[in-house]
């Protein structure tokens, strides 16, 4: 009873985050989705704390990424941080470059805890350091040295003696005062203790506190995902840092080292105009937060396309007060995906500017101006990606089909003509290279004509074109897509159709509005789809999907999702009228709480010909409906996938 509402509310977030969300409301609620999902850990380990005093927990050992969990674990606390105004600082040893074997669940759950504890008992103003970093490594086994720092309101020697009892805090009035039930302590010192580790604490009363522990874990073979990033180290890097060097800089200074970025730091607004007008500095980065005011007043006259701006949640509003216009904003705490996302983003504008001037023309025709002959195949595993694609290339005049994976892409190809293939690199079940290599196989096999394929890529940096052609690809596009490298792309490898007759001329602002949606496609985020033209309705289908849900907030999200996807849907606004509505022949499936199906039984079974049944339940258990009533149940957590591959199956043709 206490998870199915939290399992309601992790569900439906995942849900919320397809829908038409600009770039910070996405940032909200990945933020609100990962708390949900801690709080769900942690009413779990709850409880099992009568399992953890009758010594039966069991420890889970299983392959994880560290730099996902641990930036994931830290970042949910980042808003609650900003707050209070705390300098909130993170260091994640990158050289923790491989996966690692081990209770990511229960690693987690500790540092939940310590970091909770860290913001709680820290005051306004105040600053946390954390940091993971290797201490050894040997025979496939590294050590791993975890420390949470505060500068809060400290222990003496006697509190300290009572800091890890069940229930317990330092004295009753930290309780009266801020208030928790001191077991997170108790649960994070038994954990440690089952994976043979000692949480301990180094603290002064009024000065603060340090909680520290030390973990050994067996690496596997796999890389984590930042190890697996491509660095152009070609990169001029100039950086803001007060004459007295924060925590924040002495960990973005370790990050540089550890990548070869070259770096140069200054501190006057004097060298700060002089670093804009230099061709040379491909971006500057600039922390706001410890900027004296004239050296801020000077940003808006900075080339916004060379300047990253760092600050934390608290500041964002700050940004257009300031008139700063830069969209590359990196919020803290700096993470090492940060870093790379940001030094990858510096080297795909330089990519895309060399390219531009010096292999391809500049092409700026707006989308109603020229049409293409073709049929291309999409491979591409995100559902907003496909949908941004798909929109995109129709208003070329394009046919388009799309595959989820790379194997779905290659049984599409053995099975149709395409004249143009666009092929995400990194896919599930099936990546884009090795579905490249199956095609082209294929293609020698049964000796047909070869279908050009053009690679999507998150990563398009020197030496990756040669690398995609020696895998047999033809070309690539690098993500965001730019209009005219899309139109390059197209112009190289289908034929130009006779543009159509345009009647009236559209306003500019309506044909930039079109030409920026392009840029819009990333394979990490799916920013501003609001500025998407609207949809063609004339592929809707003649059947809708109908939605019956108890809570209507629910049946909006689900509904939203669903129109995002382009199915046709309706909502029950009144559970009265759900009888009729069952009987109408228009709808071919039924999306309804497994509560309703079971107080309107008999309509669905009288009716259950007429349309497919799928039954939504928060309850991880399936219930006893008859099969033959019942098409599918989807229990638990709504995964966006299994929702459009349960309702693809059952569409009418």
């Amino acid at each position: 009873e206490i998870r199915t509402p939290l399992n309601g509310i992790v569900g439906f977030t995942e849900l919320l985050k397809s829908t038409d969300l600009n770039e910070e409301q996405l940032e909200f609620t990945a933020i609100i989705e990962k708390s949900s999902e801690n709080l769900l850990s942690i009413i779990n380990n709850i409880l099992d704390l009568s399992k953890i005093e009758s010594n039966k927990i069991e420890l889970e050992n299983i392959v994880f990424d560290p730099i996902i969990e641990f930036e994931n674990a830290i970042e949910t606390y980042a808003v609650k941080a900003s707050e209070k105004d705390i300098d909130f600082n993170f260091f994640l040893d990158p050289s923790i470059n491989k996966k690692l074997l081990g209770d990511s669940v229960k690693i987690k759950e500790v540092l939940i805890n310590l970091l909770s504890n860290a913001i709680k008992f820290t005051d306004f103003g105040g600053f946390i350091n954390i940091e993971i970093t290797k201490t050894s490594i040997d025979n496939n086994h590294v050590k791993l040295l975890f420390s949470i720092q505060d500068n809060g309101i400290g222990m003496t020697k006697e509190q300290q003696l009572n800091v890890f009892a069940a229930f317990a805090q330092a004295d009753v009035s930290i309780t009266r005062k801020y208030g928790g039930t001191g077991l997170g302590l108790t649960i994070s010192t038994k954990f440690l203790e089952i994976m043979g580790s000692e949480l301990k604490l180094e603290s002064q009363k009024e000065k603060g506190t340090k909680f520290y522990f030390t973990l050994e874990l067996e690496e596997v073979s796999e890389s984590t995902k930042i190890d697996q990033e491509h660095i152009d180290n070609d990169i001029s890097l100039m950086r803001y840092q007060n004459r007295t060097p924060t925590q924040l800089d002495t960990y973005i200074n370790r990050y540089l080292d550890y990548y070869s970025v070259k770096e140069t730091t200054f501190s006057t607004a004097g060298e700060l105009k002089k670093f804009n007008k230099d061709s040379s500095v491909h971006n500057i980065w600039l922390d706001i937060d410890n900027m004296d005011d004239e050296l801020i007043h000077d940003i808006h006259r900075l080339d916004a396309n060379k300047v990253t701006i760092i600050t934390s949640f608290s500041n964002r509003n700050k940004l257009e007060s300031l008139g700063i216009k830069t969209s590359k904003v990196l919020y803290k705490p700096i993470t090492p995906t940060k870093i790379l996302n940001s030094i990858n983003t510096i080297e795909q504008i330089r990519n895309n500017k060399e390219s531009v001037s010096t292999t391809k023309e500049n092409i700026s025709t707006p989308f109603n101006n020229i049409q293409f002959e073709g049929k291309i195949l999409v491979a591409e595993d995100n559902f907003i990606n496909q949908k941004l694609i798909k929109q995109i290339l129709v208003k070329y005049g394009i046919e388009v089909e799309l595959a989820n994976n790379g194997l779905e892409a290659f049984e599409k190809i053995k099975d149709n003509r395409y004249d143009l293939v666009l092929m995400d690199i990194q896919m599930p079940v099936m990546d884009g290279i090795e579905a490249t290599h199956e095609i082209v196989n294929y293609e020698n096999e049964e000796s047909l004509t070869h279908t050009p394929i053009i690679a999507l890529t998150a990563n398009a940096l020197k030496g990756d074109r040669e690398r995609f052609i020696e895998d047999g690809l033809d070309e690539y596009i690098a993500k965001p897509i730019q209009n005219n490298e899309l139109l390059f792309i197209l112009k190289k490898f289908l034929t130009q159709a006779q543009a159509p007759i345009i009647e009236r001329e559209e306003e500019p602002s309506t044909i930039n509005a079109k030409n920026a949606s392009i840029n819009m496609i990333n394979s990490n985020k799916t920013e501003g789809i609001t500025l998407l033209m609207e949809e063609d309705d004339s592929e809707q289908e003649p059947k809708q999907i109908l939605i019956a849900k108890k809570n209507p907030l629910e049946a909006q999200i689900l509904s939203k999702v669903l129109s995002n996807l382009n199915y046709p849907i309706e909502i029950i606004d009144d559970i009265q009228s759900l009888k009729s509505k069952i009987m109408d022949k228009k709808y071919d499936i039924l999306l309804i709480d497994r509560e309703l199906a079971k107080s309107n039984k008999e309509i669905i079974a009288n009716q259950h010909k007429n349309m497919n049944v799928i039954l939504l339940s928060l309850s991880k258990t399936a219930s006893n409906f008859n099969k033959s009533i019942i098409k599918e149940e989807l229990v638990g957590r709504i995964q966006i996938n299994d929702l459009k591959r349960v309702i693809d199956k059952y569409r009418s043709n």
